[in-house]
């Protein structure tokens, strides 16, 4: 049984990155109420009303090769990506038994993924609600319930400080958000998977990096939104966790 609410949790997470995207987009496109919930999903070049089994999560992408069936949009890879990334999350987060206040997280983090995906930028309200949630969950641990986290907050804080000077040095500034969005996560997890956590987005961001440089679509010069490679590490933290937590032990010895 726990198996089946897993792929059951992993489901929901591909269906409600799906409605997230569309939400998104309507907001960010000054849709009204009540169209920004009940208009059919569309595409974003011709405006073809889409059918249901055009709609499908992460599937639908690969049986339409990535494009509207009618005028031949190519749909951005991230919106299969980021449909796959919050199935994952969801899924893990239930199987692993993990806290609860982490599927919150994971949603913020998809939303930072996308607008800084489009903008290379996040809302300053969204940041702030994130970092109020995080305020309020460390007060909840430490006052409330008297209890003293087992958070990375100082190796957050030490981060933080340790990127801001790698920046300087580099000429290369790191966003403001990134930092406080990577600041306000060392407090809803361990110190073992916030360095877990670094080191996986350490791994993509270059891999993918590297990989643009190689095909010559990009340069050292170019910039790249942090934000949703931070998001697809978090995923893949709680997919991995035990295996990171094994592997820093035997390294560490944490």
């Amino acid at each position: 049984m726990h198996i089946y609410f897993t792929f059951i949790m992993f489901l929901l997470g591909l269906v409600l990155a799906s409605f997230l995207n569309a939400l998104i987009y309507r907001i960010d496109n000054g849709y009204k109420y009540p169209d920004i919930f009940i208009k059919g999903s569309h595409c974003e070049k011709c405006g073809k009303l889409l059918k249901t089994y055009e709609l499908i999560p992460v599937l639908s992408y690969f049986i339409f090769k990535g494009r509207c069936p009618v005028c031949k949009y190519k749909i951005p890879l991230y919106y299969p990506i980021s449909e796959l990334m919050l199935g994952i999350g969801m899924g893990s987060i239930y199987y692993y038994s993990l806290s609860p206040i982490l599927y919150i997280v994971l949603l913020f983090f998809f939303s930072f993924s996308y607008y800084d995906r489009v903008y290379r930028a996040v809302p300053a309200k969204l940041v702030n609600t994130f970092l109020g949630l995080s305020m309020l969950y460390f007060a909840s641990l430490t006052i409330i319930q008297s209890q003293i986290p087992q958070n990375a907050l100082i190796v957050g804080i030490g981060a933080s400080l340790f990127i801001i000077l790698i920046s300087k040095i580099l000429k290369k500034p790191f966003g403001t958000g990134d930092l406080l969005v990577l600041l306000g996560l060392s407090i809803f997890i361990d110190i073992k998977l916030y360095i877990g956590y670094i080191y996986i987005f350490l791994i993509i961001s270059t891999v993918y990096a590297v990989s643009k440089i190689l095909l010559k679509k990009s340069t050292l010069k170019t910039p790249i939104p942090l934000l949703p490679f931070m998001y697809i590490s978090l995923s893949m933290l709680f997919l991995l966790n035990e295996y990171v937590i094994e592997f820093l032990e035997r390294i560490f010895y944490l």
